[in-house]
């Protein structure tokens, strides 16, 4: 689950990734994401991801095509 907001103009929408122990590592789940109506609208979307044991490092790769800026992030929630 994620809190994020979104002002960016222009239809600009993105997607968040969860990779595994490197930003080009094993997909875990997404987040796509959309205008939320500005930068601090926020909403909370749900996401899945595969499951993971042990220590490891989780990426958060952020991916939208546009160079400019597209979403806000409040933050980010794992559950068991």
């Amino acid at each position: 689950m994620a809190r994020v907001a979104s002002g960016a103009g222009g239809g600009a929408s993105g997607l968040i990734e969860l990779r595994l122990d490197s930003p080009t590592g094993q997909l875990l789940g997404s987040f796509a994401l959309s205008n939320t109506g500005g930068w601090q609208s926020w909403r909370t979307i749900p996401g899945n991801s595969a499951s993971v044991t042990g220590t490891r490092t989780v990426y958060l790769k952020f991916a939208s095509g546009q160079p400019a800026d597209f979403v806000n992030v409040n933050w980010f929630h794992f559950r068991r």
